[in-house]
């Protein structure tokens, strides 16, 4: 398992470093020619076409015609991003000389609704007694005091790297003196797979079987591995499993943080709270169009332990929204929640 997140990692890396270099290196400028590679490149290694129900044969029918009639580039482009739009996916990126695409489509319900953003990060430091940043990593943390009671704040805002021992040092003592943690990942985009597994196996006290991956290797819709089992093991220096824990997301919270998520459900201290996750159950691979642009999406898939697919986000066992007039006030209503389960 560690070397399929290895190597999910790398290609997430090569992702993030691909903007560096020149990304129009083809020759071959046919909108159709290359608008049926598109097609047939998302047809054949885009996971999720079946599980969303999505009918990729008629967005074909749909844009050809719009193919055929675009006059420049731009409208070329502009045409395959409403293609992929139809995706609903966060992990789906196509990127031009001179634009780039990026969905946020699962942050709408299927009536176009959007999800409340449940996060405010200016109303965090009115619940801390004195706030801190570690400087390894950029992680937010403090004691929140009530009715005679303290607990430990953590704040996490992406899985770039794994944590680092300077960030234990500093946010371990926090922990030990307090009566439990709130450790909030709202808005957390993901990053490295392994480094969200790490971060969740310190609050496991035994082996656990937490998820399950399966890598595309066909071109049928449902051409994958088999399952192989994702477990959170003990860590061998940092243990929180004994502390009560509430873990608070929204809909921002993806990838790697939904991952991260997924395998909490399954730490017996842990409460989710807030609001459903992103989703986002699989991890990005890169792809070139015969004229040079790069499209991305998921090359595997991620389902919990009940071989169920988190590609569309992690219910909260505990269901809270933070309004506009919440955060106005001063109050994140999900802090509040959770203050008030920790405290029964």
């Amino acid at each position: 398992m560690k070397k399929i997140i290895i190597s999910l990692l790398l290609a997430s890396v090569a992702l993030v470093s691909c903007e560096k270099y020149e990304t129009y290196k083809g020759i071959n400028d046919d909108f159709e020619a290359n608008f049926e590679a598109f097609w047939t490149l998302i047809d054949e290694q885009y996971c999720f076409l079946d599980y969303k129900n999505i009918d990729w044969d008629a967005v074909y029918d749909e844009m050809l015609p719009r193919v055929k009639a675009a006059k420049s580039e731009q409208e070329f482009f502009n045409v395959l991003e409403a293609s992929l739009d139809y995706l609903r996916d966060g992990h789906v990126w196509m990127i031009s000389p001179f634009k780039r695409y990026t969905c946020d489509t699962y942050l709408y319900d299927e009536n176009g609704i959007e999800y409340p953003s449940n996060f405010d990060s200016g109303v965090i430091s009115d619940y801390l007694k004195e706030k801190f940043r570690t400087q390894a990593s950029g992680i937010v943390f403090g004691e929140i005091e009530r009715d005679g009671h303290s607990y430990a704040y953590i704040y996490y805002g992406g899985f770039d790297s794994s944590w680092q021992s300077d960030d234990y040092k500093y946010i371990e003592p926090v922990i030990e003196r307090t009566e439990g943690i709130i450790f909030d990942i709202r808005n957390n985009p993901g990053g490295s797979g392994e480094a969200g597994i790490e971060l969740a196996s310190n609050f496991f006290n035994e082996k656990t079987h937490v998820a399950y991956t399966a890598l595309k290797n066909g071109k049928g819709h449902n051409d994958f591995t088999d399952l192989q089992a994702i477990y959170c093991r003990p860590s061998k220096n940092h243990n929180w499993s004994d502390k009560k824990t509430m873990l608070l997301t929204n809909r921002e919270v993806y990838s790697t943080a939904n991952l991260f998520t997924c395998a909490l459900k399954h730490a017996k201290n842990v409460t989710q709270i807030g609001g459903i996750s992103g989703g986002g159950g699989g991890m990005p691979m890169t792809h070139y169009l015969p004229n040079g642009w790069l499209v991305v999406f998921p090359g595997n898939v991620l389902f919990d332990v009940n071989k169920e697919h988190i590609e569309n986000g992690i219910e909260p066992d505990i269901k809270v929204t933070s309004t506009d007039e919440d955060f106005s006030a001063g109050r994140d209503a999900i802090i509040e929640a959770a203050l008030n389960e920790l405290m029964k």
